[in-house]
């Protein structure tokens, strides 16, 4: 695993930096920002890095700072987004920016991004609000009064606003643990359903 690399800024690209480290030139895709932000041609660059690897595939990301390395990782975690698309979410918004965005379920900031369609915007949120350390970020609101919803609910109308029609989103949920096993949250349960329609 390579952590991060510092060495001498080479070239860049729209969406990469080379970096010359003794008689070595890296090829490091990046966020816009980083790019901008990395210096000048000639000078000293030091990048937090993720080596992603596929079978037909090696290569590096990099980032100013780890909170940025950390969102691109949790959001490359996130069914149907590549890596690709994850640059262009972190190329559209400081990372503040989109914590509060997935902690309040912001899906028309994500879907400014392009490449990202409103179900993707939406399975963000569903899947990120329960992995993110947003209360940083972020200040708690009390729910709305009167009795919430509940969990079967809270999923069905979850997996509708997805896109899923009521039908897919009931024999989804069908077979829902229940008992130790059963889900704690809303997030939880839509997991199960969303894991079950992919393997259909």
């Amino acid at each position: 695993m390579i952590a991060a690399i510092r060495g001498r800024l080479a070239a860049r690209g729209s969406d990469f930096v080379v970096v010359e480290i003794g008689g070595l030139s890296l090829r490091v895709s990046a966020p816009t920002n980083v790019i901008s932000e990395a210096g000048a041609i000639g000078d000293e660059v030091r990048l937090h890095t993720h080596l992603y690897v596929r079978e037909d595939q090696l290569a590096l990301y990099g980032f100013l700072d780890p909170a940025q390395l950390s969102l691109f990782e949790v959001l490359l975690g996130v069914s149907g987004i590549g890596p690709k698309g994850v640059l262009g979410i972190l190329s559209a918004a400081p990372v503040e920016t989109l914590h509060a965005a997935i902690a309040e379920g912001n899906t028309d900031m994500l879907t400014s991004v392009p490449g990202i369609g409103k179900k993707t915007a939406a399975r963000l949120v569903i899947e990120l609000k329960g992995k993110l350390d947003i209360a940083a970020f972020v200040g708690g609101t009390s729910s709305a009064a009167g009795e919430p919803p509940s969990l079967y609910r809270e999923a069905m109308d979850a997996l509708t606003g997805l896109g899923y029609t009521a039908s897919e989103a009931r024999n989804a949920l069908q077979g829902l643990p229940s008992g130790e096993g059963a889900p704690h949250t809303t997030e939880d349960a839509v997991l199960y359903a969303l894991r079950r329609l992919s393997s259909q």
